[in-house]
């Protein structure tokens, strides 16, 4: 009788197969998740926890955000049990704490956050994949939830086999919840009872501090999983198919017939702009040089954001048509010339009517799109992929955004409007953060106004308000006078 042997086992059985293990084999897997890494990872749970208590609870944030955030890559690292290509990630995780410990805003948060995910994703796969970014992305508000009710089902059905410890701990589980409610409720009605409790052992133990201990865990648990199950960031689907996307109307002819036009109407902008901008022409009756400026800056910006747009779809069909690369390129310097313009109607606007944030950010916004069009001329005129582009542009904006992490534009614009006093808004300079207090110092009429930074302890520690508490120590804060003179 012949042999017949079965050459590899089809996928989907060996998939579903679980049910031939022996009980034995199943529980001495070493997955990540049922091995000793799950119980090196949920030490280092109960520890975060434990330290994020510490330092987060009905304490403001600060240096303990950079703290937290370092504790979590060592219980990372020791999870990972490894130092080979650690070292790129360690680099990134260090330039994203930076600007925490510099100042806690919305915006150095943010680096911390997409800092430390994309760190996490970097260590663990030993690259940096922006699909990976995603999946963690979409593991973080379910995987903690997930992960606990197949715990759960694990010791259920595992305590139906194993020892004593289980079936103790199934048979007295119950009881032991539900003295210790019956005991609390009785404590809290007897003072007799509560008084002798608070004697020998008083814990503080509120249903807020829980909410608090479980919703770090979830938050947390990802960041301790992901090591141990590096499958959960592989892709679930094969490569990606290149898609055309329709052109909806744009074609060589129509390409070239838009930037005829479009190239004819910045001319109309750019000659106006020469005359009354640069050339100091007198306006019409009833129009100041600030209303002119304010009125054009920020439309212009929004128009040269549009003429980007519109060099990355055309860039496809300037091969086509002899000349058309020449037309690109002068709209793109027209384009150019209107970001300068713009910049010029918010400098004339900001020394009639002064500095704001807006007005910072908008100058720093127009700068951006200024250099943006001149790399799109670049890829253009060296035949560069609209990838090469986004690439770089993308880490121009992310590079000035980090850079902003580290500036104190509350005391930039308080400088600049007390040293330019054309028309000094006293309410907006008061309403300036405490990082502004040293330069609000420096007026006789802003004095009253000026709020000192607080550190309350180490914790909320922040080198931009060290700063600026050490520079008032060198002049006393005046002591604020009460308006009503009945109060004394």
């Amino acid at each position: 009788m012949g042999q017949f042997i079965v050459r590899g086992i089809p996928a989907s059985v060996l998939q579903d197969s679980w049910w031939l293990d022996t009980p034995d084999s199943h529980q001495n897997r070493d997955d990540g998740m049922t091995g000793p890494g799950k119980r090196h990872a949920a030490v280092g749970l109960v520890v975060l926890i434990a330290l994020a208590d510490v330092l987060f609870f009905e304490h403001p944030p600060g240096l303990s955000l950079a703290i937290f955030t370092l504790s979590i890559a060592f219980v990372v690292w020791a999870c990972l049990g490894r130092n080979a290509g650690l070292a790129g990630p360690a680099i990134l995780l260090t330039f994203s704490v930076l600007p925490v410990v510099e100042y806690v805003q919305a915006l150095s948060v943010a680096f911390l956050i997409g800092g430390s995910i994309v760190a996490l994703c970097w260590a663990v796969l030993g690259q940096r994949d922006g699909a990976s970014i995603r999946r963690f992305l979409s593991l973080l508000p379910v995987l903690a939830i997930r992960h606990g009710i197949e715990a759960a089902r694990r010791s259920h059905s595992a305590a139906r086999t194993d020892g004593v410890a289980f079936r103790v701990l199934r048979e007295w589980s119950f009881p032991a919840g539900g003295a210790l409610i019956l005991g609390a409720l009785m404590i809290s009605a007897n003072p007799v009872l509560s008084d002798w409790i608070d004697r020998f052992w008083h814990i503080d133990l509120r249903f807020d501090r829980l909410l608090f201990w479980l919703g770090t865990a979830i938050v947390i648990w990802p960041f301790l999983a992901v090591p141990l199950q590096p499958e959960l960031l592989a892709s679930r689907f094969g490569p990606k198919l290149k898609r055309n996307l329709p052109a909806f109307g744009v074609n060589a002819q129509s390409v070239a017939n838009a930037l005829i036009v479009f190239n004819l109407l910045l001319a109309v902008q750019t000659g106006l702009d020469m005359v009354f901008l640069w050339g100091n022409a007198e306006l019409p009756d009833g129009m100041s040089f600030a209303e002119y400026a304010h009125r054009g800056a920020y439309p212009l910006l929004a128009t040269a954001l549009l003429a980007g747009a519109f060099a990355l779809v055309a860039r496809p069909y300037l091969n086509e048509r002899q000349g058309l690369k020449k037309w690109m390129m002068l709209w793109l310097v027209q384009n150019v010339l209107l970001v300068i313009s713009s910049l010029l109607r918010l400098l004339l606007y900001i020394e009639s009517y002064g500095l704001t944030y807006l007005r910072i950010y908008a100058a720093i916004w127009m700068a951006l799109v200024a250099v943006g069009l001149c790399l799109t001329g670049w890829q253009i005129l060296r035949g560069k992929s609209n990838r090469w582009l986004l690439l770089r542009s993308a880490i121009l904006g992310f590079g000035v955004l980090y850079a902003c992490c580290f500036m104190n534009f509350a005391a930039l614009i308080a400088r600049w409007n007390i040293e330019h006093p054309v028309r000094l808004d006293m309410y907006y300079a008061c309403q300036l953060n405490q990082m502004a207090a040293a330069e609000l110092m420096k007026d006789q009429q802003l004095r009253s106004c000026a709020t000192p930074p607080v550190i309350e302890n180490w914790r909320d520690w922040g080198f931009r308000a060290d700063r600026v508490i050490r520079s008032l120590a060198v002049e006393p804060i005046p002591e604020k006078v009460d308006e009503n003179p009945r109060r004394g």
